[in-house]
């Protein structure tokens, strides 16, 4: 990187490929969102994940740190954010995120893949 502050990656849409691109580019913590329930987690760097709907949220509960699905019920985009900003502040200062309480994270961090990755 070469820029200090907020920078945004565009990494390749498989998970384990694009997370270790954005660690191995210098990310500090990684807010993750999956509408399907990926269970991720990335030892080097804190994974924050954010469920997109409320049905995963709910079935993962123990799994996923915040539900983006109550957008649908009401919730601003604001309060929204600012959940998810509290949540990044907190796991920044040493709040463990659901993915490291679990002890995900051995095994998702991927130089290389064989195969296609998309």
């Amino acid at each position: 990187m070469t820029a200090k502050g907020f920078v945004y990656m565009d990494t390749p849409g498989y998970d384990p490929v694009a997370a270790t691109g954005q660690v191995a580019g210098g990310a500090n913590i990684l807010a993750f969102t999956t509408g399907r329930g990926s269970a991720y987690g990335c030892k080097p760097t804190p994974s924050i994940k954010l469920a997109t709907n409320t049905a995963i949220y709910e079935r993962m509960i123990d799994d996923m740190d915040i539900n983006c699905g109550d957008v649908l019920d009401g919730v601003s985009l604001e309060a929204k954010g600012q959940e998810i900003f509290e949540t990044i502040l907190r796991v920044a200062s040493g709040e463990r995120s659901k993915s490291e309480q679990l002890g995900y994270g051995d095994a998702e961090f991927v130089p290389w893949t064989i195969g296609a990755t998309m």
